[in-house]
């Protein structure tokens, strides 16, 4: 990483003899001219990231212990002559060849100081009065101070002992014309319109450094596009996006990549203080803990709280969807009206032999429908303001959570429209329940219980493969209105728990020693075992959703998926999480399920 150097000139008058220490004015946020660009040194966002404890003094910016003459501590921010400054106290250590430098600091020789340090992260503009490039150093550290003889930066130095820390009266401001001031104020954050309207007062260059300062206690900080790199995390959208794939990283125990990577690079309370700083707030002087609950507080983390919510949701509500969704199609409608979804019945199209008098058979389509509608299901709930920008794996953890609860919710919902009116399910159009005994699709299933005797079970069980066999090809002969046989086959069977093992024997190839001992139902069904299912002797054979239509989920048109909005709340400062489902149930075609109603075989 490249070590920058800002100089500063060195007073000598607060040095002190007998202790060896003085002031020294480490940076200030003076624009510096580094030849292809203007260099400035956003001094609160490197404070916001926290000054350090104690920094070692150098000769020239030298990288050897050999060359450390002291230390400096006591790193504060002070506003010395209209700007803000980087102050510390420096104390050059007993060393007898210090003697020298000492010397030099009494007697004012020593007049040159520098700082040293490395930038993480800029923010860039172009400045207003030359037209190059700015370049604004908004996160790094700070390495090391040195005594220097050539300084860049003219407004940092020693301290002297009569300086004040509020603005000087006098000729200092005397040639700073109103670019040089709009420069300056634009460096420190104040929009246009603030600068323009304390400029557009007149009055002396003291009066005007005055109200540019007062400004900036009161003035929102500049958000538009010209001031920020889009693709960074200056960019508040940009940051919002990158703070959630990063909690969602760390939610699904990775590492986050890209610019999500970035987010916590200088550690929680420096990504909080970014937050505060996009909302426009002042973060000099708080403290870690303050900065992270005032985070928490802000539109900006509701959003990216939201997000983080939202993510590891529909992650959950993916993976805990239940068995008995897979067996369920999807319909999607325009409005929350009821509509009629339009089953086209092929089976009466007419296909024959061209007659005699050149004509072919007439044909019609059989137009009918189910009505089909959606409602909102969904809940709110709330976080207290003490959630702090490092409970993203709380955020995490209670998006998975209703996440799951979503899904059991639906679970519940499709389970409860197939076993309603003690299993005869919804009605339909024609004004008959979904499995009614004029329709064919109720089968009686003799199920006779072990004995214990293993030769006689196996017999026991294969008997009972050959029943399920057959009710599985009596669908597939199944015929529409046409009278044409639809032949689709029921490729999974549904059972409650309890007759899960079962199922899963009968479904299984066996190892025949002669042909009444192969099994004719292994591999052709799936089984599929719903916790959810209330009667334990009653199963059902579905054909593929893919290829017949039956149960079917009714969404929303650009709505499939569960939604999440948050918001902070302005009554209890807690954020608040809403969740909601465009949802319905539907039932567009009787021949595609096959009731089973288990009875024990008798003798």
């Amino acid at each position: 990483m490249t070590l920058l150097m800002r100089r500063t000139q060195a007073r000598p008058n607060s040095y002190d003899p007998e202790t060896r220490s003085f002031t020294v004015i480490a940076a200030t946020e003076a624009p510096v001219d580094r030849g292809d660009h203007i260099e400035v040194l956003d001094l609160d966002a490197f404070f916001a990231a926290g000054l350090p404890e104690s920094l070692p003094l150098q000769t020239d910016h030298s990288q050897s212990v050999r060359d450390t003459v002291g230390r400096m501590n006591n790193f504060r921010i002070e506003t010395i002559d209209g700007r803000r400054a980087l102050v510390a106290d420096a104390v050059l250590s007993g060393r007898a060849d210090n003697d020298a430098l000492a010397a030099n600091l009494k007697d004012g020789a020593q007049t040159g100081f520098s700082v040293g340090y490395t930038v993480s992260r800029w923010q860039k503009s172009k400045d207003g009065q030359t037209g190059k490039p700015m370049r604004r150093a908004v996160a790094g550290r700070f390495v090391e101070g040195s005594l220097v003889i050539n300084p860049a930066d003219a407004n940092a130095f020693v301290r002297m002992d009569t300086m004040e820390t509020e603005t000087q009266t006098g000729n200092e401001n005397a040639g700073l014309d109103d670019a040089t001031l709009r420069t300056i104020a634009r460096s420190a954050g104040i929009a246009d319109a603030t600068i323009d309207t304390v400029l557009s007062r007149g009055g002396d260059n003291e009066a005007r450094m005055r109200g540019l300062l007062e400004s900036l206690g009161t003035a929102p900080l500049v958000r538009s596009a010209g001031n920020h790199n889009e693709d960074t995390l200056d960019n508040p959208q940009v940051l919002c996006r990158a703070a959630i794939d990063a909690f969602d990283a760390i939610n699904r125990g990775q590492a986050p990549t890209g610019a999500a990577s970035a987010v916590f690079a200088e550690g929680e309370a420096a990504f909080a203080r970014r937050i505060l700083r996009n909302a426009g707030q002042n973060i000099a002087g708080l403290s870690d803990a303050m900065v992270l609950r005032n985070a928490a507080a802000t539109a900006d983390y509701a959003i990216i709280a939201g997000g983080t919510f939202n993510l590891s949701m529909r992650r959950e509500y993916e993976a805990a969807l239940s068995p008995i969704a897979t067996l369920f199609g999807e319909t999607t409608v325009e409005t929350f009206n009821k509509e009629t979804s339009g089953l086209v019945d092929w089976t009466t199209l007419a296909i024959g032999d061209k007659l005699e008098n050149g004509h072919y058979k007439a044909s019609y389509v059989d137009e009918s429908g189910e009505t089909i509608f959606v409602s909102t299901i969904g809940g709110v709930t709330s976080v207290s303001r003490e959630l702090s920008i490092n409970a993203g794996s709380r955020l995490g953890d209670m998006g998975s959570k209703y996440g799951r609860r979503l899904a059991a919710d639906l679970a519940d919902r499709q389970v409860a429209f197939l076993e309603q009116s003690d299993g005869a399910g919804p009605k339909m159009a024609d004004g008959k329940a979904v499995f009614h005994a004029s329709r064919g699709n109720i089968g009686v299933f003799e199920d006779p219980a072990d004995t214990g005797d293993a030769l006689q079970d196996i017999n026991l069980l294969l008997e009972k493969s050959r029943q399920v066999l057959a009710f599985r090809s009596s669908m597939s002969r199944r015929k529409g209105k046409g009278d044409v046989i639809i032949g689709v086959y029921p490729t999974h069977w549904l059972v409650p728990p309890e007759y899960e093992a079962d199922a899963v024997r009968m479904v299984l190839a066996t190892a025949p020693t002669n042909m009444a001992e192969v099994n004719p139902l292994a591999g052709k069904l799936v089984v599929v075992s719903e916790p959810r299912l209330s009667n334990a002797k009653r199963s059902w054979l579905v054909a593929e959703p893919a290829k017949m239509d039956g149960a079917t989920r009714v969404l929303l048109r650009g709505n499939e998926a569960p939604f999440t909005d948050s918001r902070q709340n302005f009554d209890t400062d807690a954020i608040d999480f809403k969740i909601r489902q465009d949802f319905g149930l539907g039932w567009l075609e009787w021949r595609s399920w096959t009731r089973l109603d288990h009875t024990e075989a008798v003798g």
